[in-house]
């Protein structure tokens, strides 16, 4: 059956991605965006587009967004970098303007919420797997946003027929990662040296790891939260495995098929750390795992990238 949807954070990375799934399911969509780090070239011209600052939205305008929407998925937001540089503008978006699409969903009848919040909501440097049964003590302003989402969704869900789920995402990687204005991932930086044929730069001994999750099955589990037997379901969504930073710069180069020497710089604050996903609760109560094999996920964004334009 169609489905009414709404995207928020429609043309950035994940955003665009979630949206062409939607549209190809036979959705209509409709996607939000102020373009500050997204680009609406990667999203289809069939999603309906709303280029504004969610968080200059007024209660009117949200009211009109969300009527007779069936699923919004809330993907917009300041992200993890600007919560050290601008950290008042992660408090605008991801608080305050979260808080009020919420209440209008709530107030217009939206059957669902479905929100993707992030592993910087649990403050963990590892080595031990994250899992949605410890306590979360955010670190950064941004984790702070995230987590607060999390229970402000549930507050506007109390006092209405408003249904949700939370995903808690881990390091989502896939192609058309990057738009200007944005944060630049290890994967893209790398990628990007290669292609100029310059050697990649691994920070400190390269054994910091992190749980890297292709971008399509990170869709795949968003769509899956949708669904009204996960009403209430906050889990994990990652690979469940960590790569070092070694690691995947060497499979990079395979991939690449380069045999540059790595650049060894000096240690960063992820010295150390292990951020890894506990994805049992997501495999037994979403019936989702991630399928995408890191050098499948590295090959498909290496040939996405041959079409760009050499940075």
């Amino acid at each position: 059956m169609a489905l009414k949807h709404v995207v928020t954070g429609a043309a950035g990375f994940i955003g665009s991605h979630l949206v062409a799934s939607l549209l190809e399911a036979g959705h209509a969509v409709t996607g939000v965006d102020d373009e500050r780090t997204g680009d609406w070239s990667r999203a289809p011209d069939s999603c309906t587009r709303r280029t504004v600052d969610l968080a200059a939205m007024t209660e009117r305008e949200l009211d009109g967004l969300l009527q007779d929407v069936d699923v919004c998925f809330h993907l917009a937001a300041e992200k993890h970098n600007s919560s050290r540089d601008v950290p008042q503008r992660v408090v605008d978006v991801n608080i305050s303007a979260t808080r009020r699409l919420f209440e209008a969903a709530a107030r217009t009848n939206v059957r669902k919420i479905v929100f993707t919040s992030s592993l910087y909501a649990y403050g963990s440097l590892g080595p031990e797997p994250m899992s949605e049964s410890d306590v979360p003590l955010p670190t950064t302003v941004y984790g702070v946003s995230k987590l607060a989402g999390e229970h402000l969704l549930r507050v506007s869900a109390a006092s209405s027929t408003l249904a949700w789920s939370v995903a808690r995402l881990f390091f989502v990687y896939g192609p058309q990662q990057y738009a200007e204005g944005g944060y630049k991932s290890v994967i893209v930086s790398n990628f990007e040296r290669l292609r100029r044929g310059e050697r990649p730069l691994v920070l400190g001994d390269g054994k910091q790891a992190l749980d890297y999750v292709y971008v399509d099955d990170v869709v795949e589990a968003l769509v899956a939260l949708a669904g009204p037997a996960h009403d209430g379901l906050v889990c994990n969504i990652g690979s469940g495995q960590a790569v070092s930073v070694a690691d995947l710069t060497d499979a990079m180069l395979a991939v690449a098929g380069c045999e540059l020497e790595p650049i060894w710089g000096p240690p960063d604050w992820t010295a150390g750390s292990r951020r890894v996903a506990d994805v049992e609760l997501a495999h037994d109560a979403l019936g989702w795992s991630a399928t995408t094999a890191l050098h499948d996920g590295l090959s498909r964004v290496w040939v996405s990238m041959a079409g760009e334009p050499r940075g």
